[in-house]
């Protein structure tokens, strides 16, 4: 095997391993138990009230969790280099279309890229939702994501009702009854 065919290998594996390695679902059970105590402990276990943040969109206003309560919101935490993230952005955006009209906020944020490759990825991916930047994590360690996508469903009141690496298969019930709730 020559030196460049080898140096090519090695550089794809160590790709794929980054990719992987950043797109796991390592530590995240989306069917963990709600919090069980009466006071609103902040944290991003169902039931927990989701951390606060204070964002940029990518059209430079501001956005904040206290700009999405009063009614149900969908956090999406992506990168640009995801694969699964590119995969999955259609179905984001399905979600989007149906449920933003009906009152559902859907924010994605996208992690530590630079503005331009923030803006590649929402090309790219085709993303028709609204996206913030988290230029240094700060937001993405407070919501201890672990690979991208996490998806995060809060209800009106800022409450998380799902936290996971995918969209689960029944977001749609989900929503309909956080609409429905009206609370």
């Amino acid at each position: 095997m020559s030196k460049v065919k080898l140096g090519i290998w090695i550089t794809v594996v160590l790709c794929a391993g980054v990719v992987f390695m950043g797109c796991s679902s390592k530590g995240v059970n989306p069917d963990r138990p709600p919090a069980t105590t009466n006071e609103a402990k902040v944290g991003t276990e169902v039931g927990n009230s989701a951390p606060d943040f204070r964002l940029a969109k990518i059209d430079g206003s501001q956005i904040s969790l206290a700009d999405l309560q009063g009614r149900p919101a969908v956090l999406i935490f992506w990168t640009a280099w995801c694969p699964v993230c590119k995969e999955e952005a259609p179905l984001f955006n399905a979600l989007a279309e149906k449920y933003e009209p009906r009152g559902v906020q859907v924010l994605g944020i996208n992690i530590k890229d630079s503005v331009a490759r923030t803006q590649d990825g929402i090309n790219d991916f085709g993303i028709r939702y609204r996206v913030a930047r988290d230029a240094d994590a700060s937001v993405a360690r407070r919501y201890r994501v672990t690979g991208t996508p996490t998806i995060v469903l809060l209800d009106r009141q800022g409450v998380v009702q799902y936290f996971g690496n995918e969209l689960p298969s029944d977001y749609s019930e989900r929503l309909d009854a956080m609409l429905a709730a009206g609370v």
